[in-house]
């Protein structure tokens, strides 16, 4: 069966959970210009195009979106954000050729509860991601507006008041709806370290803090550098160092080391330059 027209599903009024990735997992944000520039170009989409902004997430691979149509308009008002991104990113970075994987991806939300369900999943993204251990310390989301923090100013395009009343709920309700899913996954994640982090490892050599030196020297700086970081801490958890020790050592959550780690697993099976990456850090800094 062919494809659906993207047109047969837009219409007036239209909400949207919508994902963009870049090709091939490129990074379509590498600095807080890049981001900066995506959310100025959000804005501009938001007014030439009467789209309402209720929730995003910039994430550095990808981002989600989550936006009213006013007008029948989706594939027009994402035409330009993407195409004004790609051109301007693509000059900036003096790179070639597309950035964004495929078309993005559109799901329609069609009732509160669904609409809730996705906007705490975008507001959590970047915790699962490990990127920071708490939805408001994010700075490139849109939760944080939610909490009422005095020194954020709320982007006059993101919609947060309509965006409450289509869910029948209040900004306070909002926020802890969040902080419970949070708080709910913790529980989970915490009992599970609970099983894999026992004494059992106490004769391994605990030497982080050398190994990090090792990889500074070697690799680069963990502390700016994610994707090393990332793949550092799975390697280290495989060859047995507690988490306990790696989350003292990385100033990290456990919850954290364990959701890095897990996410590399899951990497390692799509995508065979993480095994490649492995094995040089391996040869570097533990043999």
């Amino acid at each position: 069966m062919g494809r659906r027209n993207r047109k047969e599903i837009e219409h007036e009024g239209a909400i949207y959970h919508i994902i963009i990735k870049g090709i091939e997992g490129t990074d379509i944000f590498t600095d807080d210009i890049d981001r900066n520039k995506f959310l100025k170009l959000l804005e501009e989409m938001s007014n030439s195009f009467k789209v309402n902004i209720f929730s995003y997430a910039l994430m550095d691979t990808h981002s989600h979106l989550l936006l009213k149509t006013e007008e029948a308009n989706l594939s027009q008002a994402m035409q330009f954000l993407n195409s004004s991104y790609a051109h301007w990113f693509n000059y900036r970075h003096i790179r070639k050729g597309h950035l964004f994987q495929d078309r993005y991806k559109s799901y329609l939300v069609l009732n509160p509860r669904y609409l809730l369900s996705i906007a705490s999943y975008i507001s959590l993204n970047p915790v699962e991601a490990a990127l920071v251990n708490s939805p408001e310390e994010y700075k490139w989301g849109s939760f944080r507006y939610f909490t009422s923090h005095p020194t954020y100013d709320i982007p006059c395009w993101l919609k947060i008041t309509e965006f409450l009343e289509l869910c029948e709920t209040s900004a306070d309700k909002f926020v802890n709806f969040i902080k419970e899913n949070f708080s709910e996954k913790n529980k989970k994640i915490e009992t599970l370290l609970n099983e894999i982090t026992e004494p059992h490892q106490s004769n391994l050599l605990k030497n982080i803090d050398n190994i990090l030196i090792k990889v500074e020297k070697y690799l680069g700086n963990v502390k700016t550098n994610k994707n090393l970081r990332n793949l550092l801490i799975y390697l280290l958890v495989k060859e047995g160092y507690g988490i306990k020790e790696l989350s003292n050592s990385l100033h990290l959550t456990r919850q954290s080391i364990f959701r890095i780690s897990k996410k590399i697993e899951k990497d390692l099976t799509t995508d065979p330059i993480y095994i490649f990456w492995l094995n040089i850090i391996k040869n570097r800094v533990l043999i």
